[in-house]
């Protein structure tokens, strides 16, 4: 009887940080997909020596991505997209399609502050790039800046942040004890 109940109390600690373990690894599994396809899409814009661009869109519950070439010379554009003037190189794909624990969305009855300190609601979008869902690189390796904001299936908020100038990805949390974001 000992020994079961060790076992029990062993499990009951255990059970709760290997939930937390997962929850964490999900998100951090998303942001790498998300760098990569970055990555992806800067490289090919360096290497081609025109612009390139990533696009999202939600279907249902369900968010994809399509890859884009600039066909024009003014850079990929919405409507250039839309006219089938800057036309895709890889057909859309989905993201995260076999993570239940971390999703693009954020947490109803949001009322904090994003990364630059603007007001983030519930009413917020999920994928911002500007205006728009679209991450466009430059020959120069430059990009849209913009947030896409992944949550667990508990109660955390993620963001992969890309910086313009730079191009570069990040991870940030948000530490809500502390109301700030905290590079990952």
């Amino acid at each position: 009887m000992t020994i079961v109940a060790i076992i029990g109390i062993v499990a009951l600690i255990a059970v709760p940080a290997f939930a937390t373990y997962r929850r964490h690894a999900a998100v951090t599994e998303a942001a790498s997909q998300f760098r990569a396809i970055f990555r992806l899409v800067r490289s090919r814009a360096i290497t081609r020596h025109a612009s390139s661009a990533v696009k999202f869109a939600q279907v249902g519950n369900e968010w994809t991505y399509s890859l884009h070439d600039d066909g024009d010379g003014d850079g990929v554009r919405n409507d250039d997209i839309d006219s089938g003037v800057d036309p895709h190189y890889a057909p859309p794909r989905l993201i995260l399609p076999e993570s239940h624990l971390a999703t693009i969305s954020l947490p109803p009855n949001l009322s904090i502050k994003d990364p630059d300190g603007d007001p983030l609601t519930s009413a917020s979008k999920a994928v911002q790039f500007g205006r728009s869902t679209l991450c466009s690189f430059s020959p120069v390796g430059e990009s849209t800046s913009g947030t896409i904001y992944l949550t667990d299936a508990f109660s955390e908020l993620w963001c992969v942040r890309v910086y313009g100038a730079s191009g570069k990805v990040r991870l940030l949390r948000y530490n809500a004890g502390g109301r700030r974001w905290d590079r990952r």
